[in-house]
């Protein structure tokens, strides 16, 4: 495992210049790199330019309190071997999880968090690439922050965390397959889901722009059916569209309209106007709503 420790802790630079790129705070390392001694660090804190964040952390006083900042904190407290896990990571990384109060940080097994706010894990199996940045700080990478959540999330929420991933091009099917058929069962962790999840997403393929193309484009592997273009691009004269699933040969395709899908009445207007080109030209359209069943929408392709 990597000696990740938290960022830039090596830089002789002021806690004003450290703290600007890392959410107000500063480590009492940096303030000493800088010259500053630790009765001049209680003397700052004494004089209210700074507040104590955490064993070894400052905050620049009149610094807004964030989430981040909190996150942060407790990587900085931690130290060496810990990076931010679990569902911490996962928002961190940009997923939409459930808020918790609780920070999670994950170490190797000699390595145990106690820090108020905080849970913290052990685990013999953190891999040398298991560990990445986000915002400067160490955090467990999308395909292990997926492994890491699969004992506490469903089938479906896990499913949702890896379609995210995949559609900003965090995670790659194929890797987290082959990381799954060589793991071993592990506390806090699910085998069997990460297999069914993996099960509805065979190679090739591609979770679209949404959570109901995605769920599309699992329906159809599902049924055995020709897998579509997807986001397939048709011209009529000037006009230029994209149509979310289309089978050319048998000129068929697919729209999936979500709850709230068209914002604006343009919106709208453009979707009956492309509709009515592609009809005119022959072509057979099916829509979807995020409130058909599975079965309904089998039923119809």
């Amino acid at each position: 495992m990597p000696p990740y420790t938290p960022e830039e802790t090596h830089r002789c630079e002021s806690p004003e210049a450290f703290a600007e790129r890392h959410d107000g705070l500063f480590t009492s390392a940096i303030a000493m790199a800088a010259g500053l001694s630790r009765s001049q660090l209680a003397r700052r804190r004494a004089s209210g330019r700074s507040v104590r964040a955490g064993r070894g952390v400052d905050s620049i006083s009149g610094v807004p309190p964030t989430w981040r900042q909190r996150v942060r904190a407790a990587e900085l407290t931690a130290g060496t071997l810990v990076a931010v896990s679990h569902g911490t990571a996962a928002r961190l990384l940009g997923a939409v999880v459930p808020n918790e109060e609780v920070v999670h940080l994950s170490g190797p097994m000699h390595r145990h968090v106690r820090l108020p706010g905080v849970r913290g894990h052990r685990s013999a199996t953190l891999e040398p690439d298991d560990v990445t940045r986000r915002s400067q700080i160490a955090c467990t990478t999308p395909l292990r922050t997926v492994i890491d959540l699969s004992g506490a999330m469903t089938v479906s929420e896990l499913g949702t965390l890896v379609d995210g991933f995949l559609r900003r091009r965090l995670l790659d099917i194929e890797d987290l397959r082959a990381r799954v058929n060589r793991m071993r069962p592990a506390p806090g962790r699910s085998i069997r889901k990460l297999r069914v999840v993996l099960a509805q997403r065979i190679p090739g393929y591609d979770p679209g722009e949404s959570e109901l193309e995605g769920r599309i484009a699992r329906l159809v592997d599902r049924a055995g059916l020709q897998r579509a273009a997807q986001q397939h691009r048709v011209a009529f004269g000037e006009s230029r569209y994209r149509i979310d699933f289309a089978w050319p040969d048998h000129q068929l395709y697919l729209e999936g309209n979500g709850f709230g899908f068209h914002r604006l009445a343009s919106d709208l207007d453009r979707d009956a106007n492309r509709q009515n080109e592609l009809v005119l030209a022959g072509w057979t359209p099916i829509e979807i709503t995020w409130r058909m069943t599975d079965a309904h929408i089998e039923a119809t392709l």
